[in-house]
């Protein structure tokens, strides 16, 4: 449940940090900036929603970290923009990722939340509560919202799979999106708390 909720605090700073200001009558945006006061209500006030934050970062910075080689492989080589973005990831990103993942304390063991009988059954249900958050996400109306969202729930649910795979074992093979989804959820994480820092 906690990830689900991370997804909405995470959600909500994103939005606050890059807010149209000034909107335009054929919807388009005249100025972007950092919306205060809603960021107070939506997330700063709240001191569960500010911890979600974090749970949520440790949570995809695990996942990164146990993926890099995975979201290596998933890129091809080939191409100028694919190999700049490729060699960027390896030689600079990936290493920076790798550090800070050792640096930062083990929150908890998410290999507790399928232990016991039934395993099978609990991996299934928390699947699904992803799969159906990113089709609720299809439904938002706001464009902006809605690829966010689908961007992150996807990032979000392959982390707990990619966490969830044998713990002794590689990363499982991700496709491009799911390499994507994972890097990206990471940097708005990031991000957002940088934003959150800044803010309070």
């Amino acid at each position: 449940r906690r990830r689900v909720f991370s997804l909405s605090s995470l959600t909500a700073a994103s939005l606050c940090f890059r807010y149209c200001l000034q909107p335009e009558t054929g919807g388009e945006c005249l100025r972007w900036g950092v919306n205060r006061s809603l960021a107070h209500s939506r997330v700063l006030a709240h001191k569960e929603r500010l911890d979600n934050l974090y749970v949520a970062f440790a949570v995809m910075l695990r996942a990164v970290v146990k993926a890099g080689d995975a979201i290596t492989a998933a890129v091809p080589p080939a191409g100028a923009a694919m190999g700049e973005g490729r060699r960027e990831w390896e030689t600079r990103l990936l290493p920076g990722v790798r550090a800070l993942g050792a640096a930062c304390p083990t929150s908890f063991d998410e290999t507790s939340l399928l232990e016991g009988d039934g395993e099978g059954l609990r991996r299934e249900m928390l699947q699904a509560r992803f799969e159906h958050l990113g089709r609720i996400m299809r439904c938002v109306g706001c464009d902006r919202c809605k690829l966010w969202g689908t961007l992150q729930a996807r990032g979000f649910a392959t982390a707990v799979r990619v966490l969830l795979a044998d713990a002794d074992g590689p990363a499982p093979a991700l496709t491009r999106q799911e390499a994507v989804a994972l890097v990206v959820t990471l940097e708005r994480l990031s991000a957002s708390l940088a934003f959150v820092r800044e803010l309070l």
